[in-house]
């Protein structure tokens, strides 16, 4: 029995030694950035978020490879001190847990980098990138805060995401060095969720969130149920308002078209933050009616929901629901617009950004103001890329005939190729 133990001890040792190896020169791989995303790819990102970026992938790496080769050290201590193997199994054990969250880590950023896998698209979602945390500064600038960099990648599906700055990672003790926002292929050139996503960004940093709950619920004080069905969609509805401040009435067409599926538009699922469909694109209706008029494309587009997907054909305990707040819907349009900011000393966010400056009369302005230059100089771009981009939206929105135009006119002017077949797009 005693000749057995030296025997099998060698023989743990020797394995965890082979395992070891194998997940800490796998984790070695992972110092070259071009594992996971292309260098041209990566040359696409502009400083300001590349070397923050590529700065915290580099600690978590290297802070994965020093517990791999802590582990190793103490395999040599095991070699003559049996009673330290089951002190190495769980020390290996942790780092193949760890190298997995590095893994996620790397993989969830590499993918994001590498949609940038052509001129055009490296083009796009640059200019994304810069658009997205040109939204953000003016309110983070009069609240005293940084404006966080911004990765915009391209991805599958109907809807955007963010992972916000400042969150944990996957790896215990990494944060978020950027804000990445996901924008899916359907809206690429007509971007107005981006600044949903970046909105989210901005309630945290400001926030605006609890004071937007409270201002909701103030709005509907006579009508408990409403209360409890509205208020824990604030978030949600603070970031469309972000995205309307931006972008205008193009924003709430870009959203019914997200969320105009007629299976789920008058459904309200247990624990979706959202708010339901057919009420988020009449609050969309409802806001631009109290910043630009009553009448317009949204009223347009609200008595064409109606139709299309008229309340009758909600579930039976829903419907009184959605007619109070169809009945209450100008209200809370209202609370949301002047929901009071804690990082503006209580001022709301249309003390900053001002809903007229993309009204359809404003917007036709600055078409006027710069006449075809809007399109192709680098001067408007740099002031006025957000309203350009409203400008296409709504274009694109109110005539259906000319629509192919505007989506064409968007692409060029994003990804900088030269406006080609476009004559005059609003005939």
């Amino acid at each position: 029995m005693n000749a057995a133990i030296p025997i099998d001890h060698h023989i743990l040792v020797e394995d965890l030694e082979r395992q070891l190896a194998h997940w800490l020169a796998a984790a070695r791989t992972f110092r070259d950035a071009e594992e996971f995303a292309s260098l041209d790819a990566w040359r696409s990102v502009e400083r300001s978020v590349g070397i923050p970026l590529r700065q915290q992938l580099h600690e978590i790496v290297q802070d994965l490879i020093r517990h791999g080769e802590a582990c190793f050290k103490m395999i040599g201590a095991a070699r003559s001190d049996p009673a330290r193997v089951p002190e190495v199994q769980s020390k290996l054990q942790d780092f193949r847990h760890r190298y997995v969250q590095v893994d996620t880590t790397l993989d969830f950023f590499g993918d994001a980098v590498n949609t940038r896998t052509s001129p055009k698209l490296r083009s796009a979602l640059s200019e994304l990138d810069r658009l997205a945390a040109e939204s953000m500064s003016a309110v983070l600038t009069a609240a005293g805060k940084s404006v966080p960099p911004v990765l915009v990648y391209q991805d599958k599906g109907t809807g955007a995401s963010i992972l916000r700055a400042g969150i944990r990672l996957w790896v215990p003790g990494a944060v978020m060095p950027v804000a990445a926002i996901k924008i899916v292929r359907h809206n690429l050139y007509r971007p107005t969720s981006l600044f949903h996503e970046s909105g989210h960004q901005v309630a945290h940093l400001t926030g605006w969130v609890p004071k937007m709950r409270s201002a909701i619920a103030e709005a509907l004080a006579g009508d408990a149920e409403l209360q409890h069905m509205w208020v824990p969609w604030s978030s949600e509805i603070a970031a469309d308002v972000f995205a309307f401040l931006h972008t205008g009435y193009a924003s709430v067409a870009a959203l019914y078209d997200v969320v105009g599926d007629a299976r789920t538009i008058l459904r309200w699922p247990v624990g979706d933050p959202h708010p339901i469909g057919w009420l988020r694109t009449a609050l969309g209706c409802a806001m631009s009616a109290e910043a630009f008029g009553q009448t317009g494309p949204w009223s347009t587009l609200m008595r064409a929901m109606r139709v299309h997907h008229p309340l009758s054909r909600a579930d039976d305990t829903l419907r009184p629901l959605l007619a109070r707040s169809l009945g209450a819907i100008g209200k809370i349009a209202r609370a949301c617009l002047t929901a009071p900011i804690p990082a503006l000393s209580g001022r709301p966010m249309t003390s900053v950004l001002d809903p007229a400056r993309v009204s359809p009369d404003a917007l036709a302005e600055l078409e006027r103001t710069a006449g075809p230059a809007l399109w192709s100089s680098p001067h408007w771009r740099r002031s006025d890329g957000i309203r350009i981009l409203a400008l296409a939206g709504l274009r694109e929105a109110e005539k259906p005939s000319s629509a192919e135009h505007w989506i064409s006119r968007a692409r060029a002017w994003l990804t900088a190729e030269p406006a080609t077949g476009i004559a005059n797009p609003r005939s």
